[in-house]
């Protein structure tokens, strides 16, 4: 019950970038609220979010964050070479690589109506990261030849960009996973082009417009990379609500908590920054 809010936040979020009110914006409402009154509560939040947001592209008939898409596009560039500046600064490079990526997870208007991304590149090199983890994800890294990245969103794969970097200079094959088709402002292979991905990783797209990774709706070059990686980078909340109850050990979760429902099932903070290797028996269930 406590996504309810942010599930009519989206809609309404949705609407207003696409330029509709009234009595057409209403109507489509209604449709969206159906999708809502359905939804099991023991189903993970981005599989309902996923077909609210295909009835609100449907009946919108644009991507409505197309624009905002762009603008953060080219914000994130504009940083790019403070955040490259700060992760140097460090002495473990692969660690300011992973806080240089977290600090991008902000960008995220499925939640937030606007973001600070000079805080949040602050907060990222500040907070701590779990210790045990993090040598888990080196050791991990070290041991990998193929690497998949499973991206967020545009802007925040400007962030990405430092990370990637430093794995490609390790000497690792890594795979950038964008999605699909549009669905709110997460990356496809347009923001790729625009953030200039291809320069440090090889581009592909999981042939979904799914929020986060919903497996079965993957398309079956993906799914082929997918099984065959050696390590399996997982941004962002909803990657993690989709991904997390696989169990699958290859996988390493990069994001910062962002609502209260996921907060209490890794029994940490809102606004924690979050590196975790997968393990069912570290989360409890994320449902509606």
């Amino acid at each position: 019950m406590e996504c309810l809010p942010c599930f009519y936040g989206q809609i309404a979020r949705t609407l207003n970038y696409a330029g509709i009110n009234g009595e057409r914006g209403r109507g489509i409402t209604r449709m969206a609220e159906t999708i809502i009154d359905e939804a099991s509560m023991d189903e993970v939040p981005a599989r309902t979010t996923t077909l609210i947001h295909r009835i609100l592209r449907r009946e919108t008939g644009v991507d409505p964050y197309r624009r905002v898409k762009d603008v953060y596009n080219k914000l994130a560039l504009e940083m790019l070479p403070g955040l490259r500046q700060r992760t140097a600064s460090l002495t473990d490079g692969l660690e300011g690589g992973v806080r240089s990526a977290i600090a991008g997870n902000v960008i995220d208007f499925g939640i937030y109506e606007s973001v600070d991304l000079d805080l949040s590149v602050d907060e990222s090199f500040r907070l701590p990261l779990a210790s045990d983890d993090y040598r888990a994800f080196a050791r991990a890294v070290e041991s990998s030849r193929t690497i998949l990245y499973l991206c967020d969103n545009a802007g925040e794969i400007v962030f990405d960009r430092v990370l990637l970097e430093i794995l490609r200079e390790k000497g690792k094959t890594v795979f950038a996973c964008v999605k699909g088709a549009p669905v709110i402002n997460d990356a496809t292979l347009a923001d790729a082009a625009a953030a200039g991905l291809a320069e440090c990783a090889l581009v592909i797209d999981n042939g979904s417009d799914g929020i986060g990774t919903l497996l079965e709706t993957c398309s079956p070059e993906f799914l082929r990379l997918y099984r065959s990686a050696d390590l399996i980078i997982s941004k962002g909340q909803a990657n993690f609500e989709t991904l997390a109850q696989t169990g699958d050990k290859r996988i390493f979760f990069l994001f910062k908590v962002k609502c209260p429902v996921v907060a209490r099932a890794l029994r940490r903070e809102n606004g924690d920054i979050i590196l975790m290797g997968n393990s069912i028996e570290r989360v409890d269930r994320v449902g509606v």
